[in-house]
């Protein structure tokens, strides 16, 4: 072998030298950061929002599990699949925000009415029994008492009684044809005697509206009534508001 080939030879193994050195140092450094971005993509923050009936902390709870987990795993919709379980929950986003940030945008069922059973519930305009939220009876809604049967009143149940599916067609027709007379209902029932009785909110004054075929009339009777008063869009406090009796309002005042 020659001095040049010897010299060739030489630097070879020195550049071979040189390569096993930086690729061993870059393969650290690649360790090192791999390790890093594994523990900086561990969910360590949660963010909530479109939650009135829900409280945080029962959302919260969902999300527990996936704490510390690396964000790259989780399926979001593995996650919002465990949202809309819940009765009160119509649907659910979840996104994942890098670095370690999960973010849920949920849409709840609002109920129309409460039901008073032997508890109370909610229900919503599809006829569908649902939980009280979280937070109680938080929104001015008004509660169907009288219901015959409240032993079959059960969560995530469709009503089939005439009774509750009566009441629940009025409520939704004055939600939409008389939406200040449905805000301002705070106890509805029915009985033979009395027909179809309201207790205002506003002043607890009892409104007789009589049998179901006359709901309509009676109705349109007191939407009349409560704008020719002039006193806004609730009755004043009468000890009670008379429409069983055709084209006539009889009032009795309070003392």
């Amino acid at each position: 072998m020659t001095w040049r080939e010897l010299r060739i030879e030489k630097m070879r193994g020195l550049l071979w030298g040189i390569i096993a050195v930086v690729s061993f140092a870059l393969l650290g450094f690649l360790s090192s950061v791999y390790a890093e971005r594994m523990e900086t993509d561990q969910v360590e923050r949660v963010t909530i929002y479109g939650n009135r009936i829900l409280s945080t902390e029962r959302l919260q709870s969902i999300l527990k599990p996936y704490m510390l987990q690396r964000l790259e795993a989780i399926n979001p919709d593995s996650v919002q699949a465990q949202f809309t379980r819940h009765p009160l929950v119509k649907t659910a986003k979840v996104s994942r925000i890098y670095p370690n940030e999960l973010q849920v945008r949920i849409r709840e069922v609002y109920p129309i009415a409460y039901l008073q059973g032997n508890t109370y519930f909610s229900i919503d305009a599809d006829g569908r029994i649902l939980p009280l939220p979280d937070y109680g009876m938080i929104y001015t809604l008004p509660i169907i008492t009288g219901i015959e049967n409240p032993d079959a009143l059960e969560t995530e149940k469709i009503v089939t009684d005439a009774y509750t599916l009566n009441m629940l067609q009025l409520l939704i027709r004055l939600r939409q044809q008389y939406p200040h007379i449905y805000q301002d209902i705070s106890e509805m029932n029915y009985t033979d005697e009395q027909g179809l009785k309201l207790i205002t909110s506003s002043n607890s004054t009892p409104v007789l509206l009589g049998i179901y075929n006359q709901i309509n009339q009676s109705c349109a009777t007191l939407d009349a009534f409560i704008n020719q008063l002039g006193f806004g869009s609730v009755l004043p406090a009468y000890r009670y508001v008379d429409l069983r009796f055709a084209n006539q309002v009889v009032v009795r005042e309070r003392k």
